[in-house]
């Protein structure tokens, strides 16, 4: 089986990758954020559940900070705002970011440009999935109907997208299971959670995201069955 590549990234991102097991639940060709990046990570875009298991294991261990083999609400919640710390440091600086996009140095950015640059970061190749994409953020966030993207307008953007996320997320279901991470993990209702329900949990993903039950997640197919 295909191994992620822990020793090339070292500890930080080898952790924060581990920290990624929930988000592969988005994960798919083209699309970005930490589901994506995980697959980034592996040496053929493929996850085994050696890898998934282990992932999960050493995330189990990074948010028990007090060591007791038991997670609480309050660790869970530490650890993911760790985790979108981390992310926001590998992302980089958004204006390094939108001069990279900048082909032609003129400061705004034009749909072709941007294509470009993704097509850059997927190796000279952009899927279909992905340019509609592009091409749907990019209508939204060219306010001005210039054409161009400035950087105050992307960022603009990608605010109003995660504005509305933070919306949906707490418009959504509060009470009972299906709603609450926590409470689907915490199998016996002690207000805690175990090492063996964490892992248990993520064996429940895993065969969720194996759609092909063939003992392995590829690009695509990390999106839960409905």
């Amino acid at each position: 089986m295909k191994k992620l590549k822990y020793g090339l990234l070292g500890t930080a991102a080898a952790l924060a990758l581990a920290m990624t097991v929930p988000a592969l639940s988005h994960a798919e060709p083209g699309k970005r954020g930490h589901g994506g990046m995980f697959f980034g990570m592996t040496e053929d875009g493929e996850i085994s559940w050696d890898a998934f298991r282990a992932a999960a294991e050493k995330r189990f261990e990074a948010m028990d900070k007090d060591g007791d083999g038991f997670l609480t609400k309050e660790e869970m919640s530490a650890a993911r705002e760790q985790m979108h710390e981390t992310f926001k440091e590998h992302r980089g600086d958004p204006a390094e970011r939108f001069a990279a996009m900048d082909a032609d140095g003129d400061g705004r950015v034009t749909l072709e440009e941007m294509k470009q640059a993704a097509a850059e970061r997927k190796g000279g190749e952009l899927s279909e999935r992905h340019a509609g994409w592009t091409e749907k953020f990019f209508e939204k966030a060219d306010t001005d109907g210039d054409g161009a993207l400035t950087l105050e307008e992307m960022q603009a953007a990608k605010q109003t997208m995660r504005d509305g996320k933070g919306e949906a997320k707490r418009e959504g279901p509060k009470d009972g299971k299906r709603g609450d991470h926590f409470a689907r993990l915490d199998t016996d209702g002690d207000g805690r959670v175990s090492r063996d329900e964490f892992l248990a949990g993520a064996d429940r993903m895993f065969e969720r995201l194996d759609r092909n039950s063939d003992g392995k997640i590829e690009r695509g197919e990390g999106r839960e069955k409905r």
